[in-house]
């Protein structure tokens, strides 16, 4: 093996790494986008931002299998954190409610019946 075909190699594989990066980014962001936007709006909020972050992983440059696995798994991601993010605010409601419950106090005066 000659050193320029190392140091392809070595770049390749470099690039490689560096895209896989540029994608597990792109899911971890698409995550925590979506639990945020599932704690404040509703559920058509989803169309905007999957257009917005599918203009930014095409703009990366990476290969057309690359871009459409990118998009499609950060769509779907975006989804599954609007859906956490849902169910806890869901949850933060019951719990929040439960504290505030009026603590029933006996009453002084005999009902009227009529």
């Amino acid at each position: 093996m000659s050193l320029e075909q190392l140091g392809n190699k070595k770049a390749r594989s470099l690039f490689l790494l560096l895209g896989i990066r540029g994608m597990m980014l792109f899911l971890i962001i698409g995550t925590l986008v979506g639990v945020l936007l599932g704690l404040r709006f509703k559920v058509l909020i989803l169309v905007p931002f999957i257009l917005i972050l599918a203009c930014a992983i095409i703009a990366t440059g990476d290969g057309w299998k690359t871009i459409a696995i990118t998009i499609l798994a950060t769509a779907v991601l975006l989804q599954i954190g609007y859906l956490v993010g849902l169910v806890a605010r869901v949850w933060a409601g019951w719990y929040l409610r439960a504290g505030k419950k009026p603590r029933h106090q006996s009453a002084k005066s005999k009902p009227v019946h009529f």
